[in-house]
């Protein structure tokens, strides 16, 4: 059953000691927040009821963060619906009014979730309001929590199935206290061998406190076609090892080094010789690990390179967080998420075109020099590329990724 007493308590994962032990100014506003479309009105009692269960049931609804360290589950969590008439009001005042829903939790109290219901739509639609601060979820868990409190919502009981989540915080430990010679002996490789090359991106750098850079990188549909049509192919990479073979080629136009070492984020919740199953629970799963890219003679060589590379990770990556910590990752991040969950249309799916207001706050800062963060939906790509680069260098690395992977496309349909 995935629900736990008040009486437990348990440690971090790698990648929540990573994060609280981060200098972040706004540490309480680092959340995902979203809404739900619904095709009929919400009754906010009926709400209420629906989510008191959904905490119940996944018991990382009911953390707290106490200063001590660690994670302590409460026996229940305070739950409050808050109400919005989004008639009359622009895209800013909602966006603004959402903001102020999620910009104050309280991880030390355990004020860490906020919902909401937003009405006046012109088709006589409604949204739901969720934000949930990040230690207590991750992007996988947002098809659980919409499917159940869906089926609560509507009056059926959730299907338990699932293990806890401090089932895999153990599991994860054990993992590392019993590591192989040889998964040791990787990550102490990787270690030496980024550390080398660290000094390339710091003298890349731009000094002082300047503004950080962001762009956003598209592509054409006709692109995102082709690519979704080839990745379903048997055989034939995915979507995110076209995009690496991209920016294995982007980052030697800027540095001018044929290897590169990147800091690649995943969801977790796989690696483990005996994993406990996790598929409906709720949690911060997140695996971090460093990984060199190398460049081909060609596209299609850089691609295939860097697919290997990530095949040959022992344990799909999981062993570096407890072996080694996230202290000393390279420092360019990327992270790709190929699918969230459903369309905007249908009732009870994410709405992902419609802002749910400022999840995260801008003042955080985690020492990356470039943080490549990318979403796929269908017939949608977006890559957002933040950086403390000089201009040049950061407009480079945008336009060489992005004919990268026109190049891949091109190699990958011909």
């Amino acid at each position: 059953m995935n629900s736990m007493t008040a009486s437990e308590t348990f440690d971090y994962l790698p990648v929540q000691k990573w994060f609280m032990t981060r200098p972040l100014e706004k540490r309480n506003h680092f959340n995902h927040s979203f809404l739900f479309r619904v095709n009929e009105p919400v009754d906010r009692e009926r709400l209420q009821g629906a989510l008191e269960k959904l905490s119940r049931h996944h018991g990382m609804l009911r953390a707290v963060y106490p200063a001590r360290g660690g994670c302590f589950l409460r026996e229940s969590a305070e739950i409050e619906v808050k109400e919005l008439d989004i008639g009359g009001k622009s895209d800013a005042e909602i966006f603004e009014e959402l903001t102020g829903w999620q910009n104050h939790f309280d991880l030390e109290r355990g004020y860490l979730w906020q919902s909401g219901i937003l009405r006046g739509y012109r088709d006589g639609s409604e949204r739901i309001f969720l934000a949930i601060h990040h230690m207590v979820v991750d992007a996988a868990s947002w098809s659980i929590i919409r499917e159940d409190l869906k089926e609560l919502f509507e009056g059926r009981p959730i299907v338990q199935k699932s293990c806890t989540y401090r089932e895999w915080v153990d599991a994860v430990r054990a993992h590392g206290l019993s590591a192989t010679d040889e998964e040791r002996a990787y990550w102490r490789r990787s270690e030496v061998q980024q550390e080398e090359v660290r000094h390339v991106w710091q003298e890349l750098r731009e000094e002082g406190s300047s503004p950080m850079q962001c762009s956003r990188v598209e592509f054409s549909p006709e692109i995102v076609a082709k690519l979704e049509h080839a990745a379903r192919a048997p055989g034939t990479p995915k979507i995110s090892d076209l995009l690496l073979g991209a920016l294995a080629s982007a980052m030697y136009e800027v540095s001018g080094k044929r290897e590169n070492w990147i800091t690649v984020e995943k969801p977790g919740r796989e690696g483990l010789s005996s994993p406990p199953d996790v598929s409906r629970t709720v949690g911060w799963f997140t695996v971090l690990f460093p990984l060199c890219l190398g460049v081909g003679s060609g596209i299609g060589e850089s691609v295939m390179m860097n697919r290997e590379r990530l095949r040959a990770l022992p344990c799909k990556g999981i062993g570096y967080g407890p072996l080694y910590g996230y202290d000393n990752l390279p420092v360019v991040l990327f992270n790709y998420l190929d699918r969230l969950t459903g369309s905007d249309e249908s009732s009870w799916q994410i709405s992902l075109a419609e802002p749910s207001g400022e999840s995260m706050s801008p003042l955080n800062r985690f020492g990356n020099i470039v943080d490549i963060n990318g979403l796929g939906r269908k017939g949608k790509i977006g890559l957002w590329f933040e950086s403390s680069l000089k201009e040049d260098p950061h407009r480079t690395l945008c336009e060489a990724f992005r004919k990268g992977v026109e190049e891949a496309v091109h190699w990958l349909n011909h």
